[in-house]
Formats: C-alpha cells, sequence, structure tokens
C-alpha cells in the first residue's frame, strides 16, 4: 500500500510536491527559485544544470579590478558609478634654458684633433698668432675666430675632398683655452686671468677667483673695450656686489667678452668726530647721506648742535674744502663729517 502511494504522489504531485513534504524547514527560509537541488550544489556528479531564469532578478555585472563602483545588491538596484578624479596639470618650474654662444678659437688655444678610427689623423695642435694650425695630411689651415663645431665641419670636407675618408666624424676639443679669457684684479682672494667657460658671468668670474677678501668693496668697476665713445676707450660699469641675494642683479648676471676686465678696489670709509655718540670711522654705503651717517655714529649728543656740522672734503685734482651741508647731501668716500658744540 506504502509503495501505491507513493506511485500516486508522484504522478499528481511531480518533484516539487516532494520536496516541499520531505525537506527540512530552513529551506523555506530562501526565495522558491532558489531551492532547487541544482541551486544548493548538490549536483556533485558535475553536471550542469540549468535552471529557470528568474525575470524579477537583474544580472549583476562583476566589477573589473580598475573600477571604483561599489558592488550591487543582490536585490538587483544598481549602485552609483564612481566619480571621476580630477588631476591638476604638472606646473612646469624650470626657466627656459639660455643659449651659450659659441666661442671662438684664437691664438694660443691648444686643440685636440680627433678622426675617429684613424689614429694617424688625429693629433694636438697650437694655434699661431696669425690663426693657423698644420694638421696631418691636410696641411695648413687657418681657423682664426672659427668655433669648434665650423673646425670639424672643415677638417671633415678637406678629408672628403682630397679621397681620405669617404664618411669621416671629426671631433675637435679645446684643451687650453688661452685666446678667450677675463681679468679680474683687485680686492679677491686669487686675482689673475680666467678663459671663458661658455656663459660666464661677472659673478661666474668673482666664484672662480675664490670670492672677495675681508677689504674688499661693494661695488666693482666692469673695464670693456670697443663700446661707445672713442675707439678703442674702455666703458666704466659700475656693479654692486651687495646684490647677490637681490632679485634685481642683473648687473651680476652680465655676460664678459673676450679682454673684459673687473677690478674690485679696496672698501671706501667717512668719518665722522666731534659731538657724537660713536665717533669714528666708518665703511661707505650705497647712497649715504648726512642724516644716515650721523646715525651710523649713534647721534648726535645733547651738547652737539645739528646746525653746526661741517664736511671736510678732499676730491682728485682740487685743494680740501670745508662747507656746511644739508642733512640730504650725499657724503663722498674720505669725508669728514664734525659737529660742532652748541653755542648756548
Amino acid at each position: 500500500m506504502k509503495f501505491l502511494f507513493l506511485r500516486l504522489l508522484r504522478k499528481i504531485g511531480g518533484p516539487l510536491l516532494i520536496t516541499c513534504l520531505f525537506a527540512p524547514a530552513w529551506v523555506f527560509a530562501t526565495p522558491l527559485i532558489s531551492n532547487l537541488p541544482f541551486d544548493l550544489g548538490w549536483n556533485a556528479g558535475g553536471g550542469v544544470v540549468q535552471g529557470p531564469t528568474p525575470s524579477v532578478s537583474a544580472a549583476v555585472p562583476t566589477p573589473t579590478p580598475t573600477s571604483k563602483a561599489p558592488a550591487q545588491s543582490s536585490t538587483g538596484a544598481s549602485s552609483q558609478a564612481a566619480k571621476p578624479v580630477s588631476v591638476a596639470p604638472a606646473v612646469a618650474t624650470a626657466a627656459a634654458a639660455k643659449p651659450v654662444p659659441a666661442l671662438s678659437i684664437g691664438a694660443g688655444d691648444v686643440l685636440q684633433v680627433t678622426v675617429f678610427g684613424q689614429p694617424d689623423m688625429s693629433a694636438e695642435v697650437s694655434v699661431t698668432d696669425e690663426g693657423e694650425v698644420t694638421l696631418p695630411l691636410i696641411g695648413l689651415l687657418r681657423i682664426a675666430g672659427m668655433s669648434q663645431a665650423e673646425l670639424e665641419k672643415l677638417i671633415a670636407q678637406r678629408l672628403r675632398e682630397r679621397e681620405y675618408l669617404l664618411h669621416p666624424e671629426v671631433s675637435v676639443t679645446v684643451r687650453q683655452n688661452r685666446s678667450q679669457a677675463v681679468s679680474v684684479l683687485g680686492e679677491v682672494v686669487r686675482p689673475g686671468r680666467y678663459p671663458i667657460q661658455g656663459r660666464f658671468t661677472v659673478l661666474d668670474l668673482l666664484a672662480v677667483a675664490g670670492g672677495l677678501t675681508p677689504k674688499a668693496d661693494t661695488v666693482a668697476v666692469l673695464l670693456r673695450k670697443g663700446e661707445g665713445g672713442a675707439a678703442g676707450a674702455p666703458v666704466r660699469i659700475p656693479i654692486r656686489l651687495d646684490r647677490v641675494a637681490n632679485p634685481d642683479r642683473s648687473p651680476l648676471d652680465l655676460v664678459l667678452n673676450q679682454g673684459d676686465m673687473v677690478y674690485v678696489g679696496q672698501q671706501k670709509f667717512f668719518y665722522i668726530h666731534g659731538e657724537v655718540r660713536r665717533p669714528g670711522s666708518y665703511p661707505m654705503e650705497p647712497d649715504l647721506d648726512v642724516m644716515r651717517a650721523l646715525s651710523i655714529g649713534g647721534g648726535v649728543t645733547e651738547r652737539g648742535s645739528m646746525n653746526r656740522i661741517q664736511i671736510h672734503r678732499k676730491t682728485e685734482g682740487t685743494e680740501a674744502r670745508d662747507f656746511s651741508p644739508h642733512l640730504t647731501d650725499a657724503v663722498l668716500d674720505g669725508d669728514v663729517i664734525y659737529v660742532k658744540e652748541r653755542i648756548f
């Protein structure tokens, strides 16, 4: 009887009715479309069983490794897309490099001429006073005023013309630069003559010379030939040396030319005595006037008079003279300021 009853149930109820009668209670806690055996992993045989596709559930996309969107819920609600991240463009801070002027070859320079793969054609030569050199297989060349690149092209052209080499590769290096040089004299650690290396400024020259001595003045003079005035007359360009840390230091960045000379003199002084709190000698300062000079000396004492100030000045080629200045008058190198006592 039991066997017949089961066969009857199979025919009228089907597999779903059998599952409802004999399945445990926790199966009904899940949705009806998910409590079939193949959804619970019961097909251990490895076969793939296709179940019905529910119409109420949305397919959940698999996020890619680069996706910033959060995972979607099992209810099928689509999550918000990731917000794009704005990245500020990089700001270029390096200033454009200034072009370095090509130096010309002159008398006294020592050159290393190298022809790659041909040691017999390479040589170290010196430029004569006439601006000429003698090279192997080429002979005499007049090269005064040429740059290194121009000389390399000329040597390669001569080697091709005389059919020594079809494709010569030539390199010219200045071993000793004696024709392009500038001088620095005065209160520097190592005065002398220095070769020009590329873009060579006044500040570069002072650095190569070892810097200033403690006695150096705050103003140097650049002497340059051939600019303005009579032919060959030097031009004097004053350069303030106290502007190294100043943004407006264009005179210190002045590019030097062949034959320039920078002179750094000794520090200049002015003198103040009489009815001042700190009489003595003091180094000159730019744009110094009487009022600032009195403040450097500590000011006038109680016995001194601001109306009885005299300056003793001696200029080159003239006799010394004494005069009563205004407080805004300029103080020059070597001036002696004397503050007299009050009358009453």
